[in-house]
C-alpha cells in the first residue's frame, strides 16, 4: 500500500500548466486570490491538489493527531472558495470539507476551458470582469458569483446553488476518466471510506471487504463503530441517571449537586460522541450532518438544563452559611434571584443553539421584548404586526435575501422585523409592508424556483390555412424541444382556439434556470425564433382588427306598422270590456 501510493503521487505531481504555479512561500500571509473567476478557479484546484499530495505523501502513511490537524486546516482553506451562507452555522465547517472534495472531484474528471479564456485581471491591471456577477464553467451548472465582501471589494466564490448539488455533480461524473493528472485519484472515496487519525487507512483497508460496503453513504464498519459508542453513550447516561436519583432532603445542596449530574452527562457525553463520530469514524452526508445537529441541539438543551439545575446548587451553597438561615427571606430571596439568573442563562444558551441552528430566533426574541409595552399602550396594529412576524418566523415563507412576490410587490426581502418586513424592487423602491398584513398575503418565495415558466398565446391572422398552421405548430415545437435550457418534456405548442382577431396558439414550457435574466435571454431568443418561423409560414402574426359590413337602408314598412296599431287597439277594447263586466258583477 505505502509502494502504490508512493508511485501515485510521484506520478501524479505533475498537474495541468495553468495550476502549477502555488502560493508565494515568501509570503505566508499573503491571502489567495480570488478577485476573478479565472483566479478562483486556479486557487481552488490549487488547494486541492496541495490537499491531496498531502493526504497522499505525509499524512497516510504514518497518520497522526498533529498531521490530522494540519489536513483539517487544509481543508478549512478549501471550503473558503465557497458560498456556504445558507447551511446552518452548526454544519458549515463539516458540510463545507464534503462538498469542497466533491466539488474538487468534479473538476478533476471534466474539461475547463483554457485559462485565457476564463475571465480574469489583465496585464494592465484592469478586470475583465469588472461588471461579472457571475461565471458559469462551460456545459455545467457550476457557477462561481461574486460576493459581497473581500480584501478587493469582491471575491468569486461557488454559488450557494452549486454548493447544494455538489454530491449530486459528483455522481454524475463518477465514472469518467481524469481529465487531468492529480496528486492523489479517488481522494474523495478515500475520505468517505477512511477514518481519523486514530484509525489509520491502512487498518481500513486490511478489513474483510463487506466491512467497507456502503450502507446509507457510509461504510459498514463505521456503523457498527458507532452503534458501539451509542451502546457507550447508553449506559453512561444510565448510570447518571441512577447518581441523580441520590440525595435527600435532609441534605439540600448534596441533593442539588445529585439533580445536576443527568444533565452534566449529557453535556459531557454529546461533545465525545460528535468526535468519535464525525472526526474518528469521519460520518459524512446526511447521516453526518443528523449527527451534527442533533449533538448541537443536545449540547445547547443540555446547557441550558444545567443552568437551571445549577441554580438551586448556587443557592444551597450560599445558603450553607452560617450567616443565613435556610427558611429566612434571604435564603427564598436568593432561590427567586438564582433561579431568575439560571432562566436567563438557560433561554440565552438556547436562543444561541437555536441561532446555530439556522433558526432566526433573534427576531422573535426582539419582538417578545416591545411585547409589555405594545399592551401597555394598547396598540393593537402593533399586536397583530407582531403576531404576524412571529407566523412568518415560524413558518419561514421567505427568508432574508430571496426573491419573492407578495401581492402586487415583487423583489429582495431585505429584512423581515418586528413590526414590517422591507421588500427592495427591481426599480431600487424600498416597499415596507406591515407583518400583520403580510401574514394574510399570498406570498410566492420566487427564490425557491427550481425552474422558470414560459407561456404565452400567439395570435396570427385569420388568413391563414390549416396547412399553415399545422407547420407552425410542428417547428414550434421541435424549436422548443431542441433547445438546451428547455426542459423538454413540459413543452406544449397548441391551437387553442379561434380570437377576436386571430387564431391562438398557446407556447407553454420550463426554461430550467433560477437566474432571472438568464431567462429573459433564452425566452428573448425562443421569440425572435419563433417570429422567423411565423415569417417562413408564409401567414403573419395578428392585430386587433374590425371588419365593417355597409348596406343601403330600406326605411320602415308601413304595412307592417299599420297592422301593429290595429292589433294594440284590440287589445284595449277587450280590456276595457273586461273591466266593466266586472264591475257590474261587483254591484
Amino acid at each position: 500500500m505505502h509502494t502504490f501510493l508512493s508511485r501515485l503521487a510521484a506520478a501524479s505531481v505533475t498537474v495541468a500548466a495553468w495550476v502549477s504555479c502555488g502560493q508565494e512561500p515568501t509570503h505566508p500571509l499573503k491571502p489567495l486570490d480570488r478577485s476573478s473567476p479565472r483566479a478562483a478557479l486556479k486557487t481552488f484546484i490549487e488547494l486541492g491538489d496541495a490537499l491531496g499530495a498531502y493526504l497522499a505523501e505525509d499524512y497516510m502513511p504514518s497518520p497522526s493527531r498533529a498531521e490530522f490537524k494540519r489536513l483539517v486546516l487544509m481543508g478549512d482553506e478549501l471550503t473558503r472558495s465557497l458560498d456556504l451562507s445558507h447551511v446552518p452555522p452548526a454544519l458549515r465547517l463539516k458540510e463545507g470539507r464534503a462538498v469542497a472534495l466533491s466539488l474538487y472531484e468534479t473538476l478533476n474528471r471534466i474539461r475547463l476551458p483554457p485559462l485565457a479564456e476564463i475571465p480574469g485581471i489583465e496585464p494592465r491591471g484592469e478586470a475583465a470582469s469588472t461588471n461579472l456577477s457571475y461565471w458559469v464553467i462551460p456545459d455545467t451548472e457550476i457557477v462561481l458569483a461574486r460576493t459581497a465582501s473581500g480584501v478587493q471589494g469582491g471575491e468569486y466564490k461557488f454559488s450557494s446553488e452549486t454548493v447544494a448539488h455538489a454530491n449530486r455533480f459528483c455522481d454524475r461524473v463518477r465514472e469518467l476518466p481524469y481529465a487531468r493528472s492529480v496528486p492523489l485519484q479517488g481522494i474523495n472515496d478515500i475520505v468517505v471510506c477512511g477514518g481519523g487519525w486514530l484509525i489509520p487507512y491502512r487498518w481500513v483497508q486490511s478489513m474483510p471487504p463487506w466491512f467497507r460496503l456502503p450502507l446509507a453513504g457510509q461504510a459498514v464498519w463505521k456503523w457498527l463503530a458507532f452503534v458501539m459508542i451509542l451502546s457507550a453513550l447508553g449506559a453512561f447516561l444510565c448510570a447518571a441517571f441512577r447518581l441523580s436519583r441520590h440525595g435527600s432532603s435532609e441534605h439540600p445542596f448534596l441533593r442539588a449537586l445529585a439533580h445536576l449530574t443527568f444533565p452534566a452527562g449529557f453535556f459531557v457525553a454529546a461533545p465525545v460522541v460528535a468526535y468519535l463520530s464525525l472526526v474518528q469514524l469521519n460520518m459524512r452526508g446526511g447521516v453526518g450532518n443528523a449527527i451534527e445537529l442533533a449533538v448541537t441541539a443536545v449540547v445547547y438543551l443540555a446547557g441550558a438544563w444545567l443552568a437551571w439545575r445549577a441554580a438551586p446548587v448556587a443557592a444551597e451553597a450560599i445558603i450553607a452559611s452560617p450567616q443565613i438561615a435556610p427558611e429566612s427571606i434571604d435564603a427564598h430571596l436568593i432561590r427567586i434571584c438564582t433561579r431568575l439568573l439560571g432562566i436567563i442563562v438557560g433561554a440565552m444558551l438556547l436562543a444561541k443553539g437555536a441561532d446555530q441552528l439556522g433558526v432566526p430566533v433573534y427576531g422573535i426574541i426582539a419582538g417578545l421584548g416591545v411585547g409589555g409595552l405594545a399592551i401597555a399602550l394598547a396598540a393593537q396594529p402593533t399586536i397583530e404586526n407582531l403576531i404576524g412576524g412571529l407566523s412568518l418566523f415560524a413558518d419561514k415563507p421567505v427568508r432574508v435575501g430571496e426573491y419573492c412576490r407578495c401581492g402586487t410587490d415583487e423583489g429582495t426581502v431585505e429584512a423581515i422585523g418586528l413590526r414590517s418586513t422591507r421588500i427592495r424592487g427591481e426599480d431600487r423602491t424600498l416597499t415596507t409592508i406591515p407583518n400583520a398584513t403580510l401574514s394574510k398575503m399570498s406570498i410566492e418565495n420566487l427564490a425557491e424556483r427550481d425552474r422558470m415558466l414560459i407561456q404565452s398565446v400567439i395570435g396570427v391572422r385569420y388568413e391563414t390555412s390549416s396547412e399553415q398552421l399545422r407547420y407552425l405548430l410542428v417547428r414550434i415545437r421541435e424549436l422548443l424541444l431542441g433547445h438546451p435550457r428547455v426542459q423538454s418534456d413540459t413543452v406544449r405548442v397548441r391551437f387553442v382556439g379561434f380570437g377576436a382577431s386571430s387564431l391562438d396558439i398557446e407556447v407553454f414550457a420550463y426554461v430550467m434556470t433560477r437566474n432571472k435574466a438568464e431567462f429573459l435571454a433564452v425566452r428573448e431568443d425562443l421569440w425572435l425564433r419563433v417570429m422567423d418561423i411565423v415569417e417562413q409560414s408564409g401567414t403573419g402574426l395578428a392585430f386587433p382588427s374590425q371588419t365593417l359590413y355597409l348596406a343601403k337602408d330600406q326605411g320602415l314598412d308601413t304595412g307592417k306598422t299599420e297592422a301593429a296599431k290595429a292589433q294594440t287597439r284590440q287589445w284595449q277594447e277587450e280590456s276595457a270590456q273586461k273591466s266593466a263586466d266586472s264591475s257590474k258583477e261587483m254591484a
